[in-house]
């Protein structure tokens, strides 16, 4: 006996724009391919992801191949997925911002920091770049304190995906905190995402 698909859901939705955020990211040189490559080959030969997302997750990937023609790539998916694909290809080519005035700031408080990563980490792609370059330069600041190169080297991790409680074990008590708050939402998020 046959079963028919379960239809796409707000999930779904959420999670589709995961993978986009992602491959852009990584097709930008700003988070590692291999990071990306492998929860898109999950997907695409997951049993468990909608058809169409499937479908998605596999032309993703051969944007990480480095492939951008629009019409191939768009081949095989329904025409909303197409659409996503072709705005996942504008935002690939879309100029990374120039530090100034609209990007993060080196005043930034330690709690919009956190709040910041949050609202990164769940799909917004230009500020996911501009934390990914704050957050390196944070770890790499030898004028900076011990504790301040290990907040920036933690959160950066958690931009790059990174959900395992170990990582909050190179933090100080002081910014552990608001940090390990920040990954039990973030696992709360992937664990239900339509909370």
């Amino acid at each position: 006996m046959m079963t028919k698909p379960t239809p796409r859901n707000e999930n779904d939705d959420e999670k589709i724009e995961k993978m986009v955020t992602m491959t852009v990211a990584a097709a930008k040189g700003l988070a590692p391919i291999g990071q990306v490559a492998l929860p898109l080959a999950q997907i695409a030969r997951s049993d468990l992801a909608p058809p169409e997302a499937r479908d998605l997750a596999k032309a993703l990937s051969r944007i990480l191949q480095g492939e951008r023609d629009p019409i191939d790539l768009a081949a095989a998916l329904s025409p909303e997925m197409a659409e996503i694909l072709w705005d996942t290809l504008d935002q690939i080519e879309a100029p990374v911002p120039e530090p100034g005035e609209d990007n993060v700031r080196a005043e930034i408080s330690f709690e919009e920091l956190v709040e910041k990563v949050a609202a990164a980490c769940t799909g917004e792609v230009m500020l996911w770049q501009q934390l990914w370059d704050f957050t390196g330069k944070l770890a790499a600041d030898d004028r900076l304190s011990p504790d301040v190169r290990a907040l920036g080297h933690v959160l950066r991790k958690m931009l790059a995906g990174e959900r395992q409680k170990h990582v909050l074990d190179e933090l100080s008590a002081e910014h552990r905190w608001a940090v390990e708050q920040l990954l039990a939402w973030l696992n709360e998020q992937a664990m239900d995402p339509g909370e």
